[in-house]
């Protein structure tokens, strides 16, 4: 079963093995959360997102197309959830993106190793902080873009998939994106990201 496609896992789980559904749990359950943190303001609602991601999964298996890839699907259904999600926040006027969440965002953020030199530990995590808040400063839009190309590494076509809309918007997105960031960067002081 390991050694199946995760598209093959879908269809094993669309006929009932929930089995194969731990096996996609344990493959994707980090790449989705690093992916859904990079778009949410706090680590628990990525987390909760995240599940609801793979409960979703389960109980739509049988909406998965033959012929599409499952990272694809995936990432529309946490996308999707990402936008409702902060839509309710919006709504409710509770959106954080600096105080409080960005404290807590740069404390929960994944760990990385101290081996070797802890300046250079210390100048990474803080790179990471600012570019972290740097994407909350551009519009929703354009940090997806960014977060799928740079971070997940996805191809403009897969991205336009995921997003559903034409390469060319992805395109412009991205330069969009990439110029907000830098622009943020350079009011708060950071040249060299």
């Amino acid at each position: 079963m390991s050694g199946s496609t995760d598209e093959d896992l879908v269809r094993a789980v669309r006929s009932g093995d929930t089995d194969s559904l731990g096996v996609l749990v344990a493959r994707w359950e980090q790449p989705l959360f690093r992916f859904v943190y990079r778009l949410m303001p706090r680590s628990e609602d990525a987390r909760d997102i995240c599940q609801e991601t793979f409960l979703r999964i389960l109980r739509s298996a049988d909406r998965f197309r033959d012929g599409s890839r499952f990272s694809t699907w995936m990432y529309q259904i946490a996308l999707n959830l990402c936008r409702d999600h902060l839509r309710r926040r919006q709504r409710w006027g509770r959106l954080l993106t600096d105080g409080p969440a960005a404290t807590e965002r740069a404390s929960a953020a994944p760990s990385r190793s101290l081996e070797g030199d802890p300046g250079q530990a210390i100048e990474r995590d803080e790179t990471s902080r600012a570019v972290q808040w740097a994407l909350a400063q551009i519009p929703p839009g354009q940090r997806e873009v960014l977060v799928l190309k740079e971070f997940e590494g996805l191809k403009f076509r897969e991205i336009a998939e995921i997003l559903g809309c034409p390469e060319s918007t992805v395109k412009s997105r991205m330069y969009g994106g990439l110029c907000g960031v830098r622009k943020a960067l350079e009011r708060h002081g950071f040249r060299e990201v």
